[in-house]
Formats: C-alpha cells, sequence, structure tokens
C-alpha cells in the first residue's frame, strides 16, 4: 500500500510542476490570458478549418485588435507579427509549412486547446444546467459496458442478451397495445445533447495530442539519422517501435478507432441521419452554437482526421528517405569494390598468379520493407478520339455573339466604393442596408460580387444568422428572386491591402 504522505508530496510536485513548464498554465495565468484565448477560440474553434496562413491570421488580428483598442489601447499593441512569433514560441501555436502552400500556417497545439476546454468548461457550468440525471447514467452503461465486455464467459453473456431481448419485447408489447411511449422530458433532451457536444470537443483536441506525438516521433528519427549516433537499422527500429508505441497508448487508441469509423459508409451513413433528426427536435431549437457544432461534426473529424493522416505520411516519407539512404550507401560500397577488383585484374594480367588467384565475396541479407516502394498508381488512360470538323451555322453564331453583347462587366471597384461610400457616416452597415442605399443593377451577380468582396476584405461573415434579400427580375411578368444569405457587416477598417490578387 502506497505511503499517503508520499503520493500527496507527489502529487504536490506535479501541479508545481504543471503550472511552472505547462504552456497551458503559462497562457492560463498571461496577463493578456483573456484577449488571446478570445482571439485563438474565435478564428480556429468557431471557424470550418483548422490551419489558417499567416497572411489571413494577421488579417484577422490586426481587425481584432482595432475593437479592442477603440475600449483600451493599453493591451496588444505590438504589431501583429510579433504576437504570432510569440504565441508560437511559447508553444500555443504551431507554425509550419504546407507543399501546398507558399506561406507558413498556423494551427493550435494541445496546450492551447486544454486551455480552451477548461475556460469553456468553467464558463458553461455557470450557463448551462448541471446534467447530474444524464452523467449518472452515462456512468452507470460505461461500467455496465466494461464489466460486459471484459468477461468471456459465455454464459454471463447469454444471461445479458436475453435480459436485453425481453426488455425490448415488453417495450414493443406495450406499443402495439396502445400504451403511451415514454419519451425524455426537454431538461433530460437539454443535458444529454450537452454533454455529447462536450465529449465532441474534447475529441477533436484529442487530435493535435496525436499529431504532435506523430510529429515527435519524426523528429527524433531525424534527429537519430542526422547525428549519425547508431547504425541505421537501430534508428529504423526505434521509429517503427515508437509507431506501435503510440498506437497502443490512449491518444493513438482513439485516433485510430475514428479511423476505422471513416471506413465504414454505414456507422457514417447512421451518424448523418442522427444529426439531421437533433436539428427537428423542439428542446434544443435554442442551442445554437452547439447545433451548428453538430451539424459540422461529420465534415470537422474528417478534416482533423485528414490532417493526421499528412503527419503519419511524413513519417513514413521520413523512413524511406532513410532506407533509400541506406541503398545508396551499399551501391557506393558495391562500386568501390568492382573498382579495386578491376585494378587488381589490370595488374595481374599475363603473371603467373593469375592462375592461383581467388574471390571470397562478403554479402549481407537482403532486407526490404513496404516502406521503400511507393504505391502502385493505374496508368493514366486516354481515350481515342477522332477530329471531326464542326461548321457553326450563321444563325446560331449570330445568336451567340449577341448574348456575349448583352453581358455587362462586374466592376469590384465600384462595389467597393459602394461599401465605403456607406460605411462613410457609420462604423458598420449590414449587407441588407447596404443594398437599401445601393439597389442591385446586375441582379445575382452583384450580389455575388459583394459576397466575394466580403470573404477577399476580411468583412464579418455571420453563419449563424440568415438575411432575406429580393432580387427583383427584368423581365416584368417573372416573380422577383428571394435568396437567404449570411449576416454580413461591412466595416470602413475591414479592408486589408496586403491580401493579393483581389478580383477588379
Amino acid at each position: 500500500m502506497a505511503n499517503p504522505r508520499f503520493t500527496a508530496s507527489l502529487r504536490r510536485e506535479s501541479i508545481q510542476t504543471f503550472f511552472a513548464a505547462s504552456p497551458s498554465a503559462r497562457l492560463l495565468r498571461s496577463d493578456n490570458a483573456p484577449l488571446i484565448l478570445d482571439f485563438l477560440q474565435s478564428v480556429f474553434k468557431s471557424g470550418e478549418f483548422i490551419s489558417i496562413g499567416q497572411m489571413e491570421l494577421r488579417a484577422r488580428l490586426t481587425e481584432y485588435l482595432e475593437v479592442v483598442h477603440r475600449a483600451d489601447p493599453t493591451p496588444l499593441s505590438g504589431a501583429p507579427d510579433r504576437y504570432l512569433s510569440q504565441w508560437a514560441d511559447a508553444g500555443w501555436m504551431q507554425r509550419f509549412l504546407e507543399a501546398s502552400s507558399t506561406e507558413p500556417q498556423f494551427q493550435l497545439t494541445r496546450y492551447a486547446e486544454e486551455a480552451i476546454q477548461f475556460v469553456d468548461s468553467s464558463i458553461a457550468r455557470g450557463s448551462n444546467l448541471v446534467g447530474t440525471d444524464s452523467r449518472l447514467r452515462l456512468v452507470i452503461n460505461t461500467l455496465d459496458d466494461i464489466v460486459r465486455g471484459a468477461t468471456a464467459d459465455p454464459n454471463r453473456r447469454l444471461d445479458y442478451l436475453r435480459a436485453q431481448r425481453a426488455k425490448i419485447d415488453r417495450e414493443i408489447q406495450d406499443i402495439e397495445s396502445g400504451k403511451s411511449i415514454q419519451v425524455y422530458r426537454p431538461a433530460q433532451i437539454r443535458e444529454r445533447f450537452q454533454n455529447a457536444v462536450d465529449m465532441l470537443k474534447a475529441l477533436q483536441a484529442d487530435f493535435r495530442a496525436v499529431e504532435e506525438r506523430f510529429q515527435s516521433i519524426a523528429g527524433e528519427v531525424q534527429r537519430l539519422h542526422s547525428s549519425g549516433v547508431g547504425a541505421r537499422g537501430e534508428i529504423l527500429s526505434h521509429a517503427l517501435d515508437s509507431e506501435d508505441l503510440l498506437k497502443q497508448q490512449d491518444e493513438g487508441i482513439s485516433f485510430f478507432a475514428f479511423v476505422s469509423f471513416m471506413f465504414s459508409p454505414t456507422q457514417q451513413a447512421a451518424l448523418r441521419k442522427n444529426i439531421e433528426e437533433i436539428q427537428r427536435v423542439a428542446a434544443l431549437v435554442d442551442q445554437h452554437e452547439s447545433l451548428a457544432r453538430i451539424r459540422r461534426m461529420v465534415p470537422s473529424l474528417l478534416a482533423e482526421a485528414e490532417k493526421v493522416m499528412r503527419t503519419t505520411a511524413r513519417l513514413s516519407a521520413t523512413l524511406r528517405r532513410l532506407l533509400d539512404a541506406k541503398a545508396a550507401a551499399h551501391r557506393v560500397r558495391l562500386a568501390s569494390v568492382l573498382r579495386d577488383i578491376r585494378q587488381h585484374a589490370i595488374r595481374l594480367r599475363g603473371s603467373d598468379a593469375c592462375q592461383k588467384l581467388q574471390l571470397s565475396i562478403d554479402s549481407e541479407a537482403a532486407i526490404q520493407s513496404p516502406l521503400a516502394r511507393t504505391f502502385w498508381i493505374p496508368p493514366q488512360s486516354f481515350e481515342n478520339a477522332s477530329i471531326e470538323e464542326q461548321i457553326v451555322a450563321p444563325e446560331k453564331a449570330g445568336l451567340m455573339i449577341a448574348s456575349f453583347a448583352k453581358m455587362q462587366r462586374l466592376d469590384m471597384r465600384k462595389l467597393r466604393a459602394n461599401i465605403r461610400e456607406a460605411t462613410g457616416d457609420s462604423d458598420s452597415r449590414t449587407l441588407v442596408e447596404l443594398l437599401d442605399r445601393c439597389p442591385l443593377t446586375l441582379g445575382v451577380v452583384e450580389l455575388l460580387g459583394y459576397l466575394q468582396i466580403a470573404h477577399d476584405d476580411a468583412h464579418t461573415i455571420d453563419r449563424s444568422q440568415t438575411d432575406y434579400i429580393s432580387i427583383a427580375d427584368t423581365k416584368p411578368h417573372n416573380q422577383p428572386l428571394r435568396l437567404s444569405v449570411p449576416r454580413i457587416v461591412f466595416t470602413r477598417k475591414a479592408a486589408n491591402p496586403k491580401i493579393p490578387n483581389k478580383p477588379r
């Protein structure tokens, strides 16, 4: 039995180490923690992407600081790039390069995820209901599942299945006999739904831990390979053992269980159907933020898993380069040995010693690895097509030319001028207010132009609210077109002149 004093001392040292060395604790204890957490939450957790480019992240931070400095110019008064570098060095954001991007990308680390999750759960405890009933039932069901899944006794498993079948049969008989169906009360629905959302947040944070573990393995393999410490076989063995160990850890088990879910179309279809049903539950109509998170559940988790899989692909590429380097060294050594044999043969040509020449070859066992070979890719096939002469009728060509002549050019500069003029006497204008002042003249195309400007110039796009816009048809007998768009708020200082390739 462990000594209580020793256990208490060990726990005290662990807590002291956490507050002294953990980036999560440093983030929570920093002077500007409320602003930093709010910004990271709004960019990475409230959006629909995992990583973001440096240019766009700088623009978002600039806009955020402008809003903050209107009330108090003291906090975070330096350059935005300075804070991005500081937060990356502190371990709150990860800065990396992707092959498909020409600029650095940023994403949250697991330490920032832990801090955001802690603050969210603390705030939620004061505003959300405390689901003691659903949590107790969840604990009981989990313990029951552990007991049932941990036993290999067939009799106990059959007893459980028979009891479940009897319970289902009784419920079927009650429904067929006309008895009332017992359903969850609204409070029970809300607390169970909140538990599911909390577990979803925790699951999304787990991916950062898995990805960082894969990155640490790849970094360790690269360090050992570059330093020349140990044989290549030892380095390869260390990498493979580390990858196997990751699959046995909690983060790896959670991740690879989700990967198995990805390849199950039946489970995905059932999950999507449940998500659609959740949207229609009357007791959850006011849970806008949580419902939006549930709607983005499947695409978000698939994107998280895809990013982790890209990290594992980089680890495999590192191992493949290691094996390729080993094969290259063998080829160089073999060429050197053959060159020495050739030189000795030339010197001994025509001498009596050639009659007594003996040759011994030392060779190593040939070891092949699937990581040394690329996956098979089927060859690209092309369809044979015969070139035929095509004659365009003059009447048809004339109609096409007339249609092109009727097209009107969408002037993006004029649309931006309308936004500047509309926000000149006010800090902001919604899209509906802007269209009241500057009615649409080109129909849906002009509306799409305003939407493109809102995205490119980093104006506020609130997808949780919806505005309805009516567009009158140019033909007198047609009905006006009514469209629903997210709430867009144009501001004077939202445009970022550093964003390249704006459409004109």
